[in-house]
């Protein structure tokens, strides 16, 4: 065989290389991003789960939406979603579902549009009464909750339930509870009242900053007989320790 007809050969050969290692290239990044994704997801749910507030513990999940590759080389990922179905603050079990953006991969600076959900079972309400000394049981009804507690009436001492509505504040540091409707649970007294002064119409209030990283601020808060969710959000939330650490208060 002459040289000119093996030089033909060659020629019609590299475009075969080329074409296999473009395609070894493309499966190293694929393994690549695999890896990464992987190795991103499990630092971010490391770091939260270090810098959650005192008392508050529990298993953290985090999923870096998109390609990572480009996100890491850049430095910041576009959107992080963070989630834990066995939170447990201040011994108060719940469950969290968050969405951040631009999230610093260095873990310094802040991340924006912090959108997320709180749910806390019917069981943990009746927790929550500790936290005021106006009244001494809630449970969930409803569209609402009701408040146990007890004082007195035209020299009688009872025990009584009412039921209201549970609204954000405007500020997004806590919720205003307002009772609509009462009923007397001494029945042995006899009493019926549609009324009970300074219960009916009186607004509670329930600081919930004090649970909550400084700059997150309860937006609604969703009622049923089983299960309440709350709606958290932040324009800005340090990613620091001592960001997510420091919890709020109400003046």
């Amino acid at each position: 065989m002459s040289a000119a007809t093996e030089t033909p050969r060659k020629r019609r050969r590299w475009p075969v290389v080329l074409v296999v290692v473009l395609v070894v290239l493309a499966g190293l990044v694929v393994v690549a991003e695999f890896v990464l994704r992987g190795v991103v997801d499990r630092i971010i749910a490391e770091q939260v789960e270090q810098a959650l507030p005192d008392g508050t513990t529990g298993q953290v999940d985090a999923h870096a939406d998109g390609i990572v590759i480009p996100q890491l080389l850049r430095g910041t990922l576009d959107r992080v979603a963070i989630s834990s179905s066995k939170l447990t603050v201040d011994g108060v079990p719940l469950a969290a579902e968050v969405t951040a953006e631009d999230v610093p991969v260095d873990g310094k600076g802040d991340v924006h549009d912090v959108d997320g959900h709180v749910t806390l079972a019917a069981s943990s309400i009746k927790d929550l009464a500790k936290y005021s000394p106006l009244f001494d049981r809630m449970t969930l009804v409803d569209g609402g909750v009701e408040l146990s507690g007890s004082t007195a009436v035209l020299g009688y001492d009872i025990t009584y339930a009412a039921r209201g509505q549970v609204v954000a504040q405007d500020d997004g540091k806590g919720v205003t509870i307002t009772p609509k409707t009462v009923r007397i649970t001494n029945s042995a007294l006899g009493l019926q009242l549609e009324k009970i002064p300074g219960v009916t119409n009186v607004p509670v209030q329930v600081c919930t900053a004090t649970f909550l990283p400084e700059a997150l601020r309860v937006r609604s808060f969703d009622v049923s007989q089983r299960q309440a969710t709350v709606r958290i959000t932040a324009d800005a939330l340090p990613l620091t320790e001592q960001g997510l650490r420091t919890v709020g208060s109400c003046g």
